[in-house]
C-alpha cells in the first residue's frame, strides 16, 4: 500500500461480547455458573446506555428546534418594533444578517455527518 492510500475504515469494536453458542455456554456454565448472568447483565447495561444516548439526542434536537423558533419569533418582533418606531431601514441589515446566520446554522446542523 502506498503512502497515498488509506486503509478501509474499520467498524468500532463492540464493547459487549456476543453470547456464546450452546455448547460453549454449557462449558462456561460448568466453569463459572454465574458467567451467563454476567454477560446478560452486561448486555442489558449496554442497551440502557444506548437508550439514554437516544433520549439525549432527542433532547438536543428539541433544543435546536426551540432555539430556531425563538430566534424566528425574535426577528419578527424586532421587525414589527422597527416598523412601529419608523426605524425599519436601520434594522433591515440586522434582521437580514440574523436570518441568514440562522438559516446557515440550521443547514449546517441538518447536513452534518452523524
Amino acid at each position: 500500500m502506498s503512502d497515498q492510500e488509506t486503509p478501509p475504515a474499520q467498524t468500532a469494536a463492540q464493547l459487549v461480547p456476543s453470547f456464546p453458542a450452546a455448547d460453549e455456554a454449557r462449558k462456561w456454565q460448568q466453569i463459572d455458573p454465574d458467567h451467563l448472568k454476567w454477560r446478560r447483565d452486561l448486555v442489558e447495561r449496554q442497551l440502557r446506555l444506548e437508550r439514554l444516548d437516544q433520549w439525549v439526542g432527542y433532547g438536543f434536537r428539541l433544543l435546536e428546534h426551540t432555539i430556531v423558533v425563538g430566534f424566528g419569533v425574535a426577528f419578527v418582533w424586532l421587525g414589527f418594533y422597527a416598523v412601529d418606531h419608523k426605524a425599519s431601514m436601520q434594522v433591515v441589515p440586522m434582521i437580514g444578517g440574523g436570518i441568514a446566520a440562522l438559516a446557515g446554522a440550521v443547514l449546517a446542523v441538518r447536513n452534518r455527518k452523524q
